[in-house]
């Protein structure tokens, strides 16, 4: 998605509703117009961050040691 921007959803939406509008003009005969696929997003896995901010944390001196 990060390939999409706010121009391409507006885009997107302008195209439906034309291709919406024209197919009532026709009488809505045939397949009602379908959107434009969104493009599947691919969502990477990762530890949780709590761990790595505590440390992080400890590391620069803002939290003592063994604190939680």
């Amino acid at each position: 998605m990060a390939e999409w921007g706010v121009n391409e959803f507006l885009l997107r939406q302008i195209d439906l509703r034309l291709a919406g509008a024209n197919w009532q003009r026709g009488g809505g005969k045939g397949q009602k117009p379908k959107p434009v696929e969104l493009p599947k997003q691919k969502v990477p896995r990762t530890k949780p961050a709590g761990p790595d901010v505590a440390q992080r944390l400890m590391n620069l001196g803002l939290i003592p040691p063994g604190g939680s």
